[in-house]
């Protein structure tokens, strides 16, 4: 018998791509990767999940080459985020490898000391389908997450949570229909702007509102869109068109208002992960880093012999 193993099989590749689509070199070695990843604020740093069937987080340092594992426990870590100035990293993880059963919002330095923090725990009948630790300075600690509830309507709701500030979690965005869904979300840098898509229109499309208030819903994609993502100075945002094509749209940071001034495609995404986010981009704008599947690796086939007798046993 011969057979072709999977791309499960092989993982994926980890590599730097220019504003143009072209490939630079890889940022490490395949692996399976969930996701591209996030860099660090002062983009020297690459935090991402790793592992089958169940992945961890891990953080590569882009400059010295090495690598520093920061979970450890029973469940799939998945989303890995980080703190406005670089100290500590956020995940999502999983147990039982199931949302439905529930997730936790947690943190932990980045160089991996100390001990996980658990910030928010949901529960079986709330499930988190995107994380994202987030911070509104250097010192207060805020979580940004989505949470789904199936007896509510609408369900899908974007929170904000300070745990410093000893209050409630309290409500930026929600679904404005009971078939939409809050997909993916990303805050500017400078803190005013929250970028998400969203299903309320009966396709996946890309808004800003004002952050955190979650006042205007300015649409910034026009036939479809996904994982938004901004550059480091917020002047522009990025998205996956659903053509599969990666967009810019530059912004008018100087306005009270959003101002969206121009949007173009950059080049063609030939494969987004099933998990995490697909890309993530330097503070310049200048290059991306995208988890694709191993294209110029041959896939060898695999010949097995007398495979009827392990039929038997």
């Amino acid at each position: 018998m011969i057979y072709e193993p999977g791309s499960k099989t092989l993982g994926t590749d980890l590599v730097w791509l220019d504003r143009s689509g072209k490939t630079l070199r890889p940022v490490a070695e395949p692996s399976f990767y969930k996701g591209s990843g996030r860099l660090s604020p002062d983009g020297k740093r690459l935090a991402v999940s790793m592992g089958d069937p169940q992945a961890d987080i891990w953080v590569f340092d882009l400059t010295r080459g090495s690598r520093t594992r920061l979970t450890f426990s029973g469940a799939t870590h998945l989303m890995p985020s980080w703190s406005a100035d670089g100290e500590r990293s956020g995940l999502r993880a999983t147990k039982r490898g199931d949302v439905d059963y529930g997730t936790s919002l947690c943190a932990r330095l980045a160089n991996g000391a100390g001990q996980e923090e658990v910030l928010v725990e949901t529960g079986s009948n709330v499930s988190g389908p995107a994380h994202t630790l987030l911070s509104l300075s250097r010192r207060p600690t805020a979580a940004i997450y989505c949470t789904w509830n199936r007896r509510a309507r609408p369900g899908q709701v974007c929170w904000l949570y300070q745990p410093q500030a000893k209050r409630k979690p309290f409500s930026i965005v929600q679904a404005q229909s009971p078939q939409g869904r809050i997909v993916q979300f990303r805050l500017s840098p400078d803190g005013r702007w929250l970028a998400y898509s969203s299903t309320d229109s009966g396709r996946e499309e890309v808004y800003v509102s004002h952050f955190p208030s979650g006042t205007g819903g300015w649409q910034v994609s026009q036939t479809g869109g996904t994982f938004p993502n901004w550059r480091g100075d917020s002047k522009e945002i990025y998205f996956i068109g659903l053509d599969g094509v990666l967009h810019a749209a530059g912004v008018n940071t100087k306005s009270n208002e959003f101002e969206l001034e121009w949007v173009r495609p950059l080049f063609q995404v030939n494969y987004t992960s099933p998990l995490g986010n697909p890309y993530d981009v330097v503070s310049d704008g200048q290059r991306f880093v995208f988890a694709t599947y191993p294209e110029s690796v041959s896939t060898p086939l695999v010949l097995v012999t007398n495979w009827t007798a392990e039929l038997k046993k």
